[in-house]
């Protein structure tokens, strides 16, 4: 996702910063928030993905051979890179909100 042009569409006229301090802020939040989106991926795939395709191998709905079985691994795991990449995106933009309200709203 591109931060940049979102936070300057979320602040157009309000924050008035150099793109150079914008990226320094996006690298920031992205650092800051690193290992928790890491572990939202982990617990999203153990809570999501795991279980359904392991339901899949016990019922025996599909059978581990057949092509429609590893068709729904593939769309689960899919969905599941989807839920985590939201997750990502919304950690991140919440912290880059919190950083520009903190250290450019608060003067004005």
């Amino acid at each position: 996702m591109d931060y940049l042009n979102w936070l300057k569409k979320e602040y157009s006229g309000s924050v008035n910063v150099s793109d150079e301090t914008i990226n320094d802020y996006i690298n920031s939040a992205k650092m800051d928030s690193q290992l928790f989106r890491e572990f939202i991926k982990v617990l999203g795939f153990l809570i999501f993905v795991v279980p359904f395709n392991l339901y899949l191998s016990i019922s025996e709905v599909v059978t581990f051979n057949s092509i429609y079985y590893w068709l729904i691994v593939i769309f689960s795991s899919f969905i599941g890179v989807l839920v985590a990449l939201y997750c990502e995106q919304t950690l991140i933009k919440k912290q880059l909100k919190k950083t520009i309200n903190a250290k450019h709203l608060n003067k004005i």
